[in-house]
Protein backbone atom coordinates (compact mmCIF):
# COMPACT_ATOMS: atom_id res chain seq x y z
CA UNK A 1 0.00 0.00 0.00
CA UNK A 2 2.75 2.15 0.92
CA UNK A 3 4.15 1.55 -2.75
CA UNK A 4 1.45 2.38 -4.00
CA UNK A 5 0.98 5.81 -1.95
CA UNK A 6 4.42 6.78 -3.20
CA UNK A 7 4.81 5.74 -6.79
CA UNK A 8 1.25 6.84 -7.68
CA UNK A 9 -0.91 8.79 -5.67
CA UNK A 10 1.67 11.04 -4.36
CA UNK A 11 3.02 11.80 -7.48
CA UNK A 12 -0.40 12.76 -9.04
CA UNK A 13 -2.43 14.58 -6.42
CA UNK A 14 0.22 16.67 -4.30
CA UNK A 15 0.88 19.02 -7.48
CA UNK A 16 -2.46 19.25 -7.61
CA UNK A 17 -3.17 20.47 -4.72
CA UNK A 18 0.07 22.87 -4.28
CA UNK A 19 -2.23 24.22 -7.48
CA UNK A 20 -5.21 24.79 -5.80
CA UNK A 21 -3.59 26.17 -2.38
CA UNK A 22 -1.45 28.57 -5.08
CA UNK A 23 -4.84 29.69 -6.56
CA UNK A 24 -6.76 29.71 -3.08
CA UNK A 25 -3.59 31.88 -1.62
CA UNK A 26 -3.60 34.63 -4.43
CA UNK A 27 -7.50 34.69 -4.85
CA UNK A 28 -7.05 35.47 -1.06
CA UNK A 29 -4.41 38.03 -1.50
CA UNK A 30 -7.04 39.55 -4.53
CA UNK A 31 -9.88 39.91 -2.32
CA UNK A 32 -7.90 41.68 0.49
CA UNK A 33 -6.45 44.21 -2.15
CA UNK A 34 -9.51 44.68 -3.84
CA UNK A 35 -8.60 42.96 -7.29
CA UNK A 36 -10.09 40.45 -9.01
CA UNK A 37 -8.26 36.94 -9.52
CA UNK A 38 -8.63 34.76 -12.84
CA UNK A 39 -6.47 31.78 -12.77
CA UNK A 40 -5.65 31.18 -16.31
CA UNK A 41 -3.12 28.30 -17.23
CA UNK A 42 -1.31 31.35 -19.38
CA UNK A 43 0.00 32.89 -15.66
CA UNK A 44 -0.60 29.89 -13.37
CA UNK A 45 2.46 28.02 -12.16
CA UNK A 46 2.70 25.30 -14.83
CA UNK A 47 6.70 25.28 -14.72
CA UNK A 48 6.59 24.93 -10.91
CA UNK A 49 4.19 22.20 -11.09
CA UNK A 50 6.07 20.47 -13.41
CA UNK A 51 9.26 20.22 -11.48
CA UNK A 52 7.20 19.20 -8.45
CA UNK A 53 6.08 16.47 -9.87
CA UNK A 54 9.24 15.53 -11.36
CA UNK A 55 10.69 15.96 -7.63
CA UNK A 56 7.95 13.67 -6.81
CA UNK A 57 8.65 10.97 -9.13
CA UNK A 58 12.14 11.26 -8.31
CA UNK A 59 11.66 10.62 -4.89
CA UNK A 60 8.78 7.93 -5.33
CA UNK A 61 11.75 5.76 -7.09
CA UNK A 62 14.58 6.65 -4.71
CA UNK A 63 12.53 5.41 -1.90
CA UNK A 64 11.25 2.08 -3.84
CA UNK A 65 14.88 1.52 -4.44
CA UNK A 66 16.22 1.97 -0.62
CA UNK A 67 13.06 0.07 0.65
CA UNK A 68 13.65 -3.04 -1.10
CA UNK A 69 15.27 -5.69 0.74
CA UNK A 70 17.03 -8.29 -1.87
CA UNK A 71 20.42 -7.10 -3.35
CA UNK A 72 20.83 -7.34 -6.56
CA UNK A 73 22.25 -10.80 -7.93
CA UNK A 74 19.79 -12.16 -6.19
CA UNK A 75 18.28 -15.71 -7.23
CA UNK A 76 14.04 -15.51 -6.71
CA UNK A 77 12.03 -18.39 -7.26
CA UNK A 78 8.94 -17.60 -8.67
CA UNK A 79 5.70 -17.97 -7.32
CA UNK A 80 3.50 -20.75 -7.56
CA UNK A 81 0.42 -22.52 -7.05
CA UNK A 82 0.94 -25.43 -4.98
CA UNK A 83 -2.15 -27.56 -3.74
CA UNK A 84 -4.60 -24.45 -4.66
CA UNK A 85 -2.53 -21.80 -2.72
CA UNK A 86 -0.40 -19.19 -3.82
CA UNK A 87 2.77 -19.38 -2.89
CA UNK A 88 5.09 -15.82 -2.98
CA UNK A 89 8.27 -15.53 -4.35
CA UNK A 90 11.25 -16.01 -2.00
CA UNK A 91 14.99 -16.32 -2.43
CA UNK A 92 16.27 -19.33 -3.75
CA UNK A 93 18.64 -21.21 -1.39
Amino acid sequence: MLRILLTIVLPVLLPLLLYLGYVKIMRLRAEAAGQAFDPSLREGPLAWLAVAGLGLVLAALISVRLMTGVPPGTELEAPRLIDGEIVPSHVAE
